[in-house]
């Protein structure tokens, strides 16, 4: 009896090791197939999800998003070509650099103010740069971009332009305003009116004159003028009864503009009035004046 015991307990261990061994054999297998399907999923599913999460990166950069936002339709992007580009709080060196635009940096270049340029750059970081510093920045396609000085150059040939100048005529005070029209970079012509109000006498001056600008591209550019017209002088007396008087006057003058803007230049000018009278002697006028001329 304890014979057949031994061979009962023996029978019931070999089982229970036969059967241990096929079910760890069963969960290793599992195992091994879980782990090879996670391998096969990493390498399809999950690399797709990255690069997924990669175009979804580039497609969200909040800086570019914020930047589109705020671009104005007639502002032009460019890349820049310099090593770095200084950005000032405002138009002029007196304002602090807050950021720098580096080599191969988009930006878009917003609006101008005489040689300084308002752009914006990545992060919403808006500026002003130097013209003088946009001298290497490229377009879309590659191309090199110029943004020439508020000079001549920009105000080509075939412009009318009005203006608006006040001054100083023989110690009586005068307006003047004039609509002229440029035929090339250095030649134009001027219709001129003038109104002085003085102590004794008042004039009102009509002339048309021919300006020679031999510099158009410096910054301060000078001017000489010519012309010839008609001035009628209103005397002021309340005692003895005066008559107007017409008078011919040729004009010679000497100037100086200077450009803040494409479309926009300040002036200051110095004119000689040659009045012929009928009277024994004819009358010298001097003329200074300050103004400023639109082009249209």
């Amino acid at each position: 009896m304890s014979i057949l015991k031994n061979y009962l307990f023996i029978f019931l261990l070999f089982g229970a090791n036969f059967l241990s061994s096929f079910v760890f054999a069963e969960e290793v297998g599992e195992t091994q197939s879980i782990e090879s399907l996670k391998v096969g999923e990493s390498s399809g599913d999950v690399s797709e999800g990255f690069l997924s999460v990669e175009e979804k990166s580039e497609a969200v950069i909040p800086t570019a998003i914020n930047v589109v936002s705020k671009i104005p339709d007639d502002a032009e992007q460019v890349t820049v070509g310099n090593a770095f580009i200084n950005m000032y709080r405002g138009p002029g060196r007196g304002y602090p650099i807050f950021h720098v635009a580096e080599y191969g940096e988009k930006i878009w270049l917003l609006k101008r103010r005489t040689d300084w340029v308002k752009v914006l750059a990545a992060h919403n970081k808006t500026g002003w740069v130097r013209v003088a510093d946009l001298q290497n920045i490229y377009g879309e396609e590659g191309e090199l971009v110029r943004v020439s000085l508020p000079d001549f150059r920009n105000v080509q040939a075939g412009f009318f332009y009005l203006g608006l100048s006040y001054g100083d005529f023989a110690g009586a005070n005068s307006l003047a305003t004039r609509i002229g029209y440029q035929f090339t970079a250095n030649l134009a012509t001027e219709l001129r009116a003038t109104q002085a109000v003085g102590e004794f006498s008042d004039s009102q001056v009509y002339q048309m004159a021919i300006l020679h600008q031999p510099f158009p591209r410096w910054r301060l550019s000078p001017y000489f003028l010519l012309g010839a017209g008609l001035n009628i002088t209103s005397p002021n007396a309340t005692i003895i009864a005066t008559e107007d008087r017409q008078d011919t006057v040729m004009l010679a003058g000497i100037g100086i503009k200077t450009y803040l803007s494409r479309r926009f230049a300040i002036k200051a000018e110095y004119t000689n009035h040659y009045l012929l009278t009928s009277r024994e002697n004819n009358q010298e006028i001097v003329e200074w004046k300050l103004g400023f001329d639109v082009y249209l």
